[in-house]
């Protein structure tokens, strides 16, 4: 999914691939995270919501031939809960370092000659990621050529998180907060107090019981946590 800013309004233009009504409403709710300011340029932005995971870059390119000397555009994927984002973080951040680079050298994205391009180069790479090689080999125009290979990870074995047991952290939390975790597991380490379980937990912090699930299940494959008895 491709959003870009139009230069004569405050419109945004969106090219997708899947344009059912559930993805335009998903796209509503979620578009503040999309369509960002300046301080969240060049980064991946990764929003966990509605079954959902939403990945996007936005990139701003500054250059005096705007109208208001600035060009706006996002990259984004949408994956199902289930899947791991992070094999698609070097996916997203190479498409839309080609896409800006293209947009320098030629205007590809904003010349109305190149401009509709863009929907089929979106489908096309869509089609390939999904394929069993799961890679990408575009030509996008006679100067530049599209690679892109996705890496599945793989998944560690760990064994469910029962309900009934109560997390214990094995390290001062201060510490925890040095580290560059998922921003879900973030919020809930302040939540792990040896008291709660998992559904108070989930209860108190105000996350999904299936993700405090999981978030709790890194956590002790990195021997973060322990688990007790609660009795």
């Amino acid at each position: 999914k491709s959003t870009e800013e139009d230069d004569v309004g405050d419109n945004f233009i969106p090219c997708e691939t899947n344009k059912e009504e559930s993805t335009r409403g998903l796209f509503d709710s979620t578009k503040e995270y999309i369509i960002t300011g300046n301080e969240l340029a060049d980064r991946i932005i990764c929003l966990s919501t509605h079954n959902f995971h939403i990945m996007s870059r936005p990139t701003i390119i500054s250059n005096s031939r705007y109208e208001r000397n600035s060009h706006f555009f996002s990259v984004g994927f949408v994956l199902r809960r289930e899947m791991d984002p992070r094999p698609f973080k070097p996916i997203l951040a190479k498409i839309s370092s080609t896409f800006r680079r293209m947009e320098i050298e030629s205007q590809f994205l904003t010349s109305p000659g190149t401009k509709p391009k863009l929907q089929i180069i979106l489908e096309k790479i869509l089609i390939c990621l999904n394929s069993r090689e799961a890679e990408a080999n575009i030509l996008l125009n006679e100067a530049n050529y599209l690679n892109l290979k996705l890496f599945h990870l793989q998944k560690p074995v760990s064994e469910p998180v029962p309900d009934y047991l109560v997390p214990v952290l094995l390290k001062p939390e201060s510490k925890l907060q040095h580290f560059e975790w998922d921003l879900t597991i973030n919020w809930l380490v302040p939540h792990i107090d040896g008291v709660k379980d998992t559904f108070l937990i989930s209860r108190s912090s105000e996350v999904d019981i299936e993700m405090v699930r999981a978030c709790l299940g890194v956590l002790k494959h990195l021997g973060v946590i322990t688990f007790v008895d609660m009795f």
